[in-house]
């Protein structure tokens, strides 16, 4: 049995259990999301309202697509991390790039400037070492999850 988790308004992100996709197609339907053949979500993966998946598309475990993504057929999503963290989101898709809000730099260009962006963005000392953390949790990572 697997979940997937799709947005309810007022209720938000709800998980629904399934063993095959075509299980939630009522559910698909009523959101206008729509999955190519043969394609394949991960454990508790998010899909919002008007996603498309194309052919032989395969997510992993916890993606999440906001509403009216489109994947391209045999599209595969890298390992990646979505952090919703106390200002900005926290963003790192397997590459060499972490993007917070709606800043991206390399891993060690926010490394070495992460308190110099922080401060030009208002960021508190507090949020500053906060993120300071997830840069570093991200760098540590890259190693191991690293495209290349």
């Amino acid at each position: 049995m697997k979940t997937l988790y799709l947005w309810v308004s007022d209720k938000g992100w709800t998980p629904f259990q399934y063993n095959e996709l075509s299980e939630l197609s009522s559910e698909f339907e009523a959101r206008n999301i729509k999955l190519g053949y043969g394609c394949k979500l991960g454990y508790e993966c998010k899909l919002g309202n008007g996603c498309k998946l194309g052919n032989r598309c395969k997510l992993g475990d916890e993606c999440e697509l906001g509403n009216w993504c489109e994947l391209g057929n045999r599209c595969d999503v890298p390992k990646s991390l979505f952090i919703s963290a106390s200002r900005h989101t926290v963003s790192y898709w397997g590459e060499d790039v972490i993007q917070i809000g709606c800043k991206r730099y390399t891993i060690s260009e926010w490394q070495k400037h992460f308190r110099k962006i922080g401060e030009a963005e208002g960021y508190s000392p507090e949020q500053m070492e906060e993120y300071k953390g997830y840069i570093d949790l991200i760098a540590a990572m890259h190693k191991t999850w690293a495209l290349h």
